[in-house]
């Protein structure tokens, strides 16, 4: 069973400053689940 580790972001300042935040933590596994106003939600897989 694979386990995960959740993250929880607050991002303000629109849509260039999500986009920088977002392709920031891809490269890092973390793997987008949600949104929520201004509050994402990721994970990535344990090893």
């Amino acid at each position: 069973m694979t386990k995960f580790e959740y993250k929880c972001v607050f991002i303000w300042g629109g849509a260039e400053k999500t986009t920088k935040k977002l392709n920031q933590l891809g490269p890092e596994d973390w793997e987008f689940i949600s949104a929520n106003w201004v509050w994402f939600y990721f994970r990535r897989s344990l090893d």
